[in-house]
């Protein structure tokens, strides 16, 4: 895969998006952003990691020739959770702007419609209080509890590595993230998908030094391993936001693939392999795509062959139990963003596995 700017796809910048056509903007008026971005460049500019000549340069000639474009994401982050974020977090207003922001092979101007269009969608879907609880601290979608294990599914910012997807689900093993899939809300013609938006799903990695956990946890729950498990729990947040399709990256679009030999095949199995399981299909701008949920195997299939008797079991409990996932965290973010402009979003309760 060539990924020259002269092979990258082309794709119109201001393509017409009836997604965010009547999302709720503040009105446009960026100087109360522009301080808050002069600081973030300031606060960057001392770091040592940003000291080297070529990065600076990079850095430059991409804000030099992008300022249209910073232009629209200080229109859109002058909200006040987002420029509280970009306090914390003195990368955020730029951010699209970076080397394989979500997947090799984009453009700059397409990176920065991903950003665009997902955070103009966020406050269309949820209150601010419940924003703001995402994007500055997390949220506890999920809870179920095994003897003395508890499993958990959170949704919160990106963090800290927060170039590989704008949002994470987290699945938790007594209280440590073992799990991470990342996904961003992006305009449907940036995959060329037919659908106006998508679920763009661009990471999943266990963290490092978690294998047991791993292990434990996908055992215990019919081994269903964690990349099935929340994508299930991605399905649950699609339907509260009544997001119906999705596109995954291949592994070449991640940026470590072409480290070495043995970590690309393993790479390529931990994207290329899962989407492919789950019916998606590449499409001509070569990310997966599908529906969401995804469709499931006729019940019929599970019955034949090697999946018959205790196999065929563990397979029926590992697809009402993500039917469970699923349903739970749909129910309780509809909730959660009716209650929303009440306070605090309350936790979920927790729920036992079957016997």
């Amino acid at each position: 895969m060539n990924h020259a700017d002269a092979d990258r796809l082309r794709l119109p910048v201001n393509a017409a998006d009836p997604t965010t056509a009547g999302s709720r903007e503040l009105p446009a008026k960026t100087s109360n952003t522009w301080p808050i971005f002069l600081a973030s460049v300031w606060k960057l500019a001392r770091q040592k990691y940003y000291w080297s000549p070529s990065r600076f340069f990079r850095i430059v000639w991409n804000m030099a020739r992008s300022i249209p474009t910073q232009i629209r994401v200080n229109r859109v982050l002058a909200r006040p959770v987002y420029r509280q974020l970009a306090k914390v977090n003195p990368r955020f207003p730029f951010k699209y702007s970076g080397l394989n922001y979500l997947a090799r092979g984009l453009t700059i101007n397409q990176q920065a419609e991903c950003f665009l269009h997902h955070y103009r969608r966020l406050p269309n879907l949820l209150p601010e209080e419940v924003l703001a609880q995402i994007l500055l601290e997390d949220l506890l979608l999920d809870e179920i509890r095994e003897g003395d294990d508890c499993f958990t599914v959170r949704m919160g910012l990106s963090r800290p590595y927060d170039d590989a997807g704008e949002l994470s689900l987290n699945f938790g093993v007594n209280g440590k993230v073992v799990f991470i899939l990342s996904f961003t809300i992006v305009p449907g013609w940036i995959v060329q998908s037919e659908a106006q938006e998508v679920f763009l799903v661009s990471r999943l990695q266990g963290v490092k030094g978690c294998y047991d956990e791993i292990q434990r946890a996908t055992k215990t729950l019919y081994h269903l391993a964690p990349p099935a498990l929340l994508f299930a729990a991605l399905c649950g947040v699609a339907e509260a936001f009544e997001i119906k399709a999705m596109a995954g990256i291949t592994g070449t679009m991640r940026p470590e693939f072409y480290f070495n030999e043995e970590g690309a095949v393993h790479i390529q199995q931990a994207y290329d392999g899962f989407f492919r399981e789950l019916g998606a299909t590449k499409g001509r701008a070569n990310f997966y795509l599908g529906p969401m949920p995804a469709l499931e195997k006729h019940v019929a299939s599970i019955e034949q062959g090697h999946k018959k008797g205790r196999k065929g079991v563990r397979t029926r409990k590992k697809r009402a139990t993500k039917l469970d996932i699923a349903r739970r965290i749909y129910l309780f973010l509809s909730e959660a963003i009716e209650r929303g402009s009440t306070g605090k979003v309350e936790q979920p309760c927790s729920i036992g596995k079957e016997p």
